[in-house]
């Protein structure tokens, strides 16, 4: 996990609302290495899945990219027209998994079409629909659908939400992506089915070698299947370690709120909550973001908003307090 695949620099994304632009993104800076699962939470409405569109060139009209740059595999991804991005890039070098499997296949076409047409655009158009069923059969074998002969003629309507996540992972894994941005692929899942999914998920990554930006809420999946993880508020990352230093030593006063906040399987503990809200993205406090919630806050925090500082070899935090946590 040497070379870099991914990089952020220093990017900002804006939304227009009534008129004006409102920062929903800002000062992102962030690396993902070459086979590395890089974990990304924080609480709803944090800018993840804004940040996982962002770049993958999926935003909505109304958005734009202020400032920054996403250099992937040594390229400034910005610099290529639209065309150029969705056949080389899109679909292809970068994959993305959403959380809800029950709005991403059409319910209208067979799973094995669907499969089907991935495959066909993959080899450029050379070959036939038909002449492709063999591979997409051994497709569905590969991520566990039991039967994928006969599964193969059915309509998502009669798979479940395990098996439909299942489909979508081995669509995203046929053109052998370098990069899977998988956001909250578990959501909807109940805890054996979603257990499931994250071994194959592990798998897959072995066997392909992918890095893996996760997207989540949940600090106790990623604990298991990250590398890394980076903390997200309000538009920002507030702090970047490796797993293990991350839920041995939070740095940054928002990470030690949600570690408090994970429930005791030995219930030893009261279970707790961060008083407050997560701000409307776009209309943030002045200083600190979390300052508001903050049960470290003092007068600096109301004035300035701290930047990503390093403060160990693989240990990044945005808190006037570092170490004093």
């Amino acid at each position: 996990m040497s070379d870099k695949i991914l990089e952020l620099n220093n990017l900002a994304v804006e939304y227009k609302n009534k008129g004006r632009y409102l920062r929903v993104l800002e000062n992102i800076n962030l690396e993902l290495k070459e086979g590395e699962i890089l974990g990304l939470v924080g609480e709803s409405g944090s800018g993840k899945s804004t940040l996982g569109k962002t770049i993958l060139r999926l935003l909505p009209e109304s958005a734009r990219i202020k400032k920054g740059s996403i250099t992937f595999k040594g390229e400034n991804i910005f610099n290529l027209a639209e065309k150029e991005f969705n056949n080389r890039i899109r679909g292809k070098e970068m994959a993305m998994v959403i959380q809800n499997p029950q709005n991403a296949l059409n319910p209208v076409f067979k799973v094995g079409t669907q499969i089907l047409d991935v495959l066909y655009f993959k080899s450029q158009k050379k070959k036939k629909r038909k002449n492709l069923k063999k591979e997409a059969v051994k497709i569905l074998k590969k991520v566990g659908i039991s039967d994928p002969e006969y599964r193969f003629d059915e309509y998502p309507h009669q798979f479940s939400g395990g098996m439909k996540q299942r489909v979508m992972l081995a669509m995203a894994f046929i053109s052998n992506p370098s990069l899977l941005i998988a956001d909250e692929p578990t959501t909807a899942l109940d805890l054996t089915v979603e257990a499931q999914i994250l071994n194959l998920l592990s798998n897959l990554v072995d066997e392909y070698n992918t890095s893996i930006l996760y997207i989540s809420h949940d600090l106790g999946v990623v604990a298991g299947l990250s590398d890394r993880i980076a903390v997200m508020y309000a538009g920002q990352i507030v702090e970047i370690a490796v797993t293990k230093e991350l839920f041995d030593s939070p740095n940054h006063p928002y990470t030690e709120a949600l570690l408090k906040c994970l429930p005791d399987y030995k219930k030893t503990k009261e279970l707790q909550t961060i008083p407050g809200e997560v701000p409307d993205l776009g209309n943030y406090s002045k200083g600190c973001r979390f300052h508001p919630r903050c049960s470290y806050s003092f007068d600096r925090c109301q004035r300035e908003n701290p930047a990503l500082i390093k403060i160990s070899s693989n240990h990044f935090s945005a808190c006037f307090l570092n170490k004093e946590i």
